[in-house]
């Protein structure tokens, strides 16, 4: 009876220590869908926090930039970003702080579906001259169909986890 207990005390530990190494295995991943950019003096990552990525609805963008050389965050910075599609037309928008370090926010309408040329300019401040990262194209997805009046399926990653209960039917009596 002993030996058997200690053997599942034995299990529960083994099982334990291999979950934590398994759990430790996606913590240097970055986030799906971040894109890492460099230039001359900047590492930036950006990432969409709306998904899908759709043609005339907001698409909210987070930008994380760090010193390449001594890679603290970056705060107090200028930047944008911006996209171009085959037909010329042209999105961009400035870079918002946040209230994390090196993190900025910013947020584009794409007029029209398909695959935009993307790319992010940033400076330290406005003494400096706007560094531009390299181009990454980026595919904007249709739009809902006119007159759809259903609620846009798109959501801000950040916001699906704190979304709110949904609020009560008024149309429904109440159950007694």
């Amino acid at each position: 009876m002993m030996l058997t207990r200690a053997r599942r005390i034995g299990r529960a530990v083994v099982t334990l220590a291999v979950g934590a190494v398994l759990a430790g295995c996606d913590a240097g991943r970055p986030p799906m869908g971040e894109l890492r950019l460099r230039t001359e003096d900047f590492t930036i990552r950006v990432s969409p926090e709306t998904r899908p990525t759709r043609a005339l609805e907001p698409v909210y963008w987070r930008v994380m930039v760090h010193d390449t050389k001594t890679g603290l965050p970056i705060q107090g910075g200028q930047g944008r970003i911006f996209g171009t599609n085959k037909d010329m037309k042209t999105v961009a928008n400035g870079l918002e702080e946040t209230g994390e370090l090196g993190t900025y926010r910013s947020n584009l309408m794409f007029v029209t579906a398909g695959m935009w040329a993307m790319a992010i300019q940033f400076r330290r401040d406005s003494t400096q001259i706007l560094q531009k990262t390299q181009d990454w194209t980026q595919d904007i997805l249709s739009a809902d169909e006119p007159g759809n009046i259903q609620t846009p399926t798109s959501t801000r990653v950040e916001d699906t986890a704190k979304a709110p209960a949904p609020a009560p039917d008024s149309t429904k009596k109440p159950v007694p």
